[in-house]
């Protein structure tokens, strides 16, 4: 055989290879188990998309070539160009499913979904991840699914005409606290709730505040060994145990207390006074003993016209983010040393970006998209002028200082957006954004901002983060468990996928 022929042979072989692995990309992306949505893959951007229409035009333009040359060829019989091709394209298929799982990167799997919300007017308004258990609260009560296969373990039903007004922020000990209310009444019904079997542990009916009539977060806390509520003239700790009162702290005349969070020892309080003529507000910020209600410090707040948004970020160290009413006003994250001494104030928008911290979906316990590692505050952000969060940045606690930023979706057709923030067992941050409505699991160096292992796209279907918000709960044996908020749409109101 001459060299043209083999040559010809050859070419028409590659042409092979590259058509086979041009189709057999198309069939990876579009089927489950190695979908790479836009943007997600390892490489990043259209990766894949792009592979495919290089591979196509090589392949397309190689036997093209290849088969001007033989019909030139007098002695050159079809049965061969049909060899070389069919050859070339089954010897390329083991590579090319390499070359393109090389591409994705490691994947995570869906591993089950919950069946849709109903009755429909229901909502989420909080979740707990407790050990291999995930509470989702919804306005009519509890339900809780085993992580790893998504099967109900047990549902707590809101009494009669009450709904689900607030919600601890933390567990402690296997219990998380939740309160009920009736229609447009304060939270009255405190149940603490074992959260292995879903029975109340104890319930009890508290004073609860008129100011907040409709589901809200910060109104109830729960530390280790004791469960805060605020009233309207007091703050209380009671005995997580049993429900009796440890200590009662008075809310001065002409204030009310607005927000408590807690850690397993410490509670970290906002109140809010009214001095004089309308309008003159002041605020305070602090720091309790959990066990005994005894003051450890307390600093002013820079408010002059009370608040619009006010979110518990951190305990300890202390962190909040506060939007005064006044547009010139605070509007910012704002950290405290352990003396009650301001450290760092970051503005919620500036020359660079704009911080969204806050997660408006969940009511009575927000999934914010900001936390604290160490002593960076990890926030998503929006670049100037754009509505879509793309961004996830380090901030330091101590000075303000922006450490670092990191963006996503490039792509000027899918954009992939910052949907919910976690921390791994370990320290490394986990980010769930979405395109569309897929999702994609970004594991992050808080420290650096750096990419800390493989991307991995969610596989299994297409409708996997919903509209309202969503809460990423990471499981340190399987993978992730994600919650939506609105279950009533194509979304599940929750999914497990694990690597």
């Amino acid at each position: 055989m001459s060299f043209k022929r083999v040559a010809t042979g050859v070419a028409i072989g590659l042409g092979g290879v590259l058509l086979g692995w041009a189709v057999l990309f198309i069939f990876l992306n579009m089927s489950g188990r190695s979908y790479c949505p836009a943007g997600a893959c390892a490489t990043g951007g259209d990766a894949t998309t792009g592979w495919v229409v290089g591979f196509f035009i090589a392949g397309l333009a190689t036997l093209l070539v290849a088969l001007s040359i033989a019909a030139n060829t007098a002695s050159w019989r079809k049965r061969w160009l049909t060899a070389f091709a069919a050859g070339g394209l089954l010897v390329g298929l083991g590579p090319g499913w390499l070359l393109h799982d090389a591409m994705t990167g490691q994947r995570v799997m869906l591993d089950w979904h919950a069946p849709a919300d109903y009755p429909q007017a229901v909502r989420g308004v909080g979740n707990w991840s407790v050990g291999s258990t995930v509470v989702r609260a919804r306005t009519d009560g509890l339900t809780a699914y085993a992580g790893r296969d998504g099967q109900v373990r047990w549902e707590l039903t809101a009494p009669v005409r009450e709904s689900v007004c607030a919600m601890s922020a933390r567990t402690g000990k296997g219990t998380g606290l939740v309160a009920f209310s009736g229609y447009l009444k304060p939270c009255t019904t405190l149940t603490l709730v074992n959260l292995s079997t879903g029975k109340n542990v104890w319930q009890q009916k508290i004073k609860g505040d008129d100011s907040f009539p409709s589901p809200t977060d910060g109104r109830i806390a729960l530390a280790d060994g004791t469960a805060v509520v605020l009233e309207e003239e007091a703050v209380r700790g009671l005995d997580a145990e049993n429900g009796k009162q440890r200590w009662k702290r008075p809310v001065p005349r002409d204030c009310r207390a607005v927000t408590v969070e807690a850690s397993a020892a410490r509670l970290l309080l906002v109140e809010q006074c009214r001095k004089g003529r309308v309008g003159d507000i002041t605020m305070r910020l602090t720091s309790l003993d959990a066990g005994t209600g005894k003051q450890r410090w307390s600093s002013p707040l820079p408010v002059k016209t009370g608040f619009s948004s006010l979110y518990t970020v951190s305990v300890e160290p202390a962190v909040i983010a506060l939007k005064e009413r006044d547009e010139r006003g605070t509007a910012a994250v704002l950290s405290f040393d352990d003396k009650g001494r301001a450290r760092a104030t970051v503005p919620f928008s500036g020359r660079t970006e704009t911080l969204a911290i806050g997660n408006g979906g969940f009511k009575a316990r927000p999934a914010l998209t900001a936390l604290v590692v160490g002593d960076t505050l990890v926030t998503a952000a929006k670049d100037p002028g754009s509505s879509y969060v793309r961004r996830v940045s380090g901030y330091s606690l101590a000075d303000g200082r922006r450490l670092w930023s990191k963006k996503y979706g490039s792509g000027k057709v899918y954009r992939d957006e910052v949907e919910a923030l976690a921390v791994r067992p370990g320290g490394r941050l986990a980010v769930l954004t979405k395109t569309v409505a897929d999702g994609t699991i970004r594991p992050l160096d808080p420290r650096t901002g750096r990419q800390a292992g493989d991307i991995e796209p969610v596989s299994g279907r297409d409708d996997l983060v919903g509209r309202g918000g969503a809460e990423l709960l990471p499981d340190a044996d399987r993978g992730y468990v994600v919650v939506n908020q609105d279950g009533t749409d194509a979304a599940p109101p929750a999914w497990g996928a694990s690597r």
